[in-house]
């Protein structure tokens, strides 16, 4: 009996889009001539290259229904690769030529994108190779049993070198003759299960800036570049006993057995490097290359290849991101672990934003001459709901990088000014303090968005103070100088947080300087800064009074600290020493008449 494999349910026609969408006819059209093109003339097919031609497209229509479906439909890929054989398309040099072009051009050509549709077609080709070697089979195996035992002989023969071609096909880039991702996988499977005594070291080499080469010179220039660089690779290979694999177009991995630590996995992935980075000559071009690595190296036993590719595949990730400079990176459970953390606060800062989920704390800004609260500094919290409390300065900087400061912000800023409108019935109103991002004072809108939640809460303009950055203030920009004048004009105060000297100062609607933290932190008399420390604090503070500007301190944590600030007649502070930051509902408490004056700590 032989074995048989279920139709698809439904042609690509009658597929529903996935993703982007199912691209123009043209497209399949297009693709399926470059298919036919790449092909070797090894087999006769009735009706010549039209007939051939034809043949592809509706293959290539019955591969785009299984990647742009709403459910993966693997057994597509088994069709197909059955098909080539049922249409005189059965030659091995044919379906390796199909898988090429397969993994190289049909996503691109198609116009599809997603991570979801590069592992549908993966496994598409996996079934394909599987379609096209078990349908030839089953053809000799019906052929052989009407001839006579020599010539049943000579079949079997024949159909062992197919299956071994095709293994071959489907273990092997075509383009540099390496093992692939599935060889590889296989390899690293052999030796976890055979030796898990011993370490192992995994290194994935990319080629920087390939894809830019490849549109520069074009593929043939490119496919050569690949050849060289696999060339120049194996010899390293060999000659220490290294297993190579090439993993796509611009990847490679090498794998160093029997390493006694890291140190033997980064000689391997320095030697590669070194390797890659003499210049290329392809076509008369002169192409310089460099290279990034990743690198993972541990004990083999318990681990998976699966465990080991992806760990490296991090370690790249951070040599890309890292310095120009860095060439390779090592793979470090604790930063994995950062990894993580960052990707699961990703995934669910903008529903957290959508949902209001952050909070305010409050600290008291306290005027140092009498020890009189005049002012309370919002001081944003987010609670995770699996990770727990998360530090302001990572949703902050993280809620930048993902574009959600403005939305952030705004729903802080509503929230802080209807809690201080609250406040001002208090014999000595406090002013509300709270950040203002440089991303967000960029915003063409900001000015509105202020106004509004004054508006909203019923909080006087003159008890908001927005504090900036002092990049924002040096930003030669028009657009940050107008936004402040702007602001400034609503009746809001204007804080800067001051990492120096009076520039820009002068001419700007700043009221209020905010000492550099940094400068406390040498007011100890057990530091050989503190001298220094106070002389400078001095200098900036009559700077700053002469130019007519208020100032604060923060991260005010000792007494000695307070104690200087005092002398140096600084105007107002906070910090831990003072009061720590509060519930909402504890500064509410804090301004009825019998909660006031505010005590200093003891």
């Amino acid at each position: 009996m032989t074995a048989s494999h279920p139709e698809p349910r439904a042609s690509p026609a009658q597929e529903p889009g996935h993703g982007n969408g199912p691209p123009a006819d043209d497209l399949v059209t297009a693709f399926a001539a470059a298919w036919e093109r790449s092909l070797p003339r090894t087999n006769f097919v009735a009706g010549g290259r039209a007939r051939r031609r034809q043949i592809l497209q509706d293959l290539t229509r019955r591969l785009l229904g299984a990647l742009t479906g709403p459910v993966a439909d693997p057994h597509a890929g088994y069709w197909v690769g059955g098909a080539l054989v049922r249409n005189a398309m059965s030659d091995p040099q044919i379906m390796a030529a199909s898988m090429r072009i397969l993994r190289q051009r049909l996503l691109a050509d198609l116009r599809i994108t997603g991570q979801a549709s590069e592992d549908r077609l993966a496994v598409l080709i996996e079934q394909m190779a599987l379609g096209f070697t078990t349908t030839l089979q089953n053809r000799v195996r019906d052929a052989a049993e009407g001839v006579s035992r020599d010539e049943r002989e000579a079949w079997r023969s024949h159909q062992q070198q197919l299956q071994q071609q095709v293994r071959h096909a489907l273990l092997h880039d075509p383009l540099t003759g390496l093992p692939n991702r599935a060889a590889l996988t296989a390899f690293l499977d052999t030796v976890i299960a055979r030796k898990p005594a011993t370490r192992i070291g995994v290194c994935l080499l990319n080629l920087q800036r390939f894809a830019a080469i490849n549109d520069t010179f074009g593929t043939g220039i490119a496919d050569r570049l690949l050849q060289d660089i696999a060339r120049r690779l194996r010899g390293l290979a060999i000659e220490r006993d290294h297993y190579l694999a090439h993993l796509g177009a611009d990847t490679f991995a090498l794998v160093a057995e029997d390493t006694t630590g890291p140190d033997d996995a980064v000689k391997a992935a320095d030697a590669a490097l070194r390797l890659v980075q003499h210049p290329c000559r392809v076509g008369g071009h002169d192409l310089p290359i460099t290279a990034k690595a990743g690198i993972v190296e541990r004990a083999a036993g318990g681990n998976s290849p699966g465990g080991l590719l992806r760990a490296a595949a991090m370690a790249l990730t951070w040599a890309r991101r890292d310095a120009p400079a860095t060439s390779w990176s090592l793979f470090e459970p604790a930063r994995e672990a950062l990894d993580i953390r960052r990707h699961q606060l990703t995934h669910t800062l903008p529903a957290a934003v959508r949902g209001g989920d952050f909070t305010l704390a409050y600290q008291p800004v306290v005027r140092l001459r009498d020890n009189t609260i005049t002012g309370m500094h919002a001081l944003p919290r987010w609670n995770h709901p699996r990770l727990g409390p998360v530090p302001a300065r990572e949703f902050l900087d993280l809620a930048e990088r993902i574009g959600l400061v403005t939305p952030l912000s705004t729903h802080l800023l509503h929230a802080a000014c209807a809690r201080a409108a609250t406040w001002q019935s208090a014999p000595e109103p406090p002013t509300l303090s709270i950040d203002c991002a440089t991303t967000h004072l960029r915003d063409p809108n900001i000015v509105t968005t202020v106004t509004d939640a004054l508006d909203a809460s019923g909080l006087p303009p003159g008890r908001l103070q927005l504090a900036v950055t002092q990049d924002a203030l040096s930003e030669s920009s028009d657009a940050i100088a107008f936004t402040l004048d702007g602001l400034a004009r609503t009746g809001i105060g204007i804080a800067v947080n001051n990492t120096g000297g009076p520039a820009h100062l002068a001419e700007s609607p700043i009221s209020t300087v905010i000492l550099d933290p940094r400068l406390l932190d040498g007011i100890d008399v057990y530091l050989p800064t503190y001298r220094s420390s106070i002389t400078t604090l001095a200098w900036l503070v009559e700077m700053f009074h002469d130019l007519a500007r208020t100032v604060t301190a923060t991260n005010v944590h000792r007494r000695d600290q307070l104690e200087a600030l005092n002398d140096l007649g600084c105007d107002t502070a906070r910090g831990d020493y003072l009061a720590h930051p509060m519930t909402p509902e504890a500064a509410d408490q804090l301004f009825n008449p019998d909660s006031r004056p505010f005590p200093a700590s003891p």
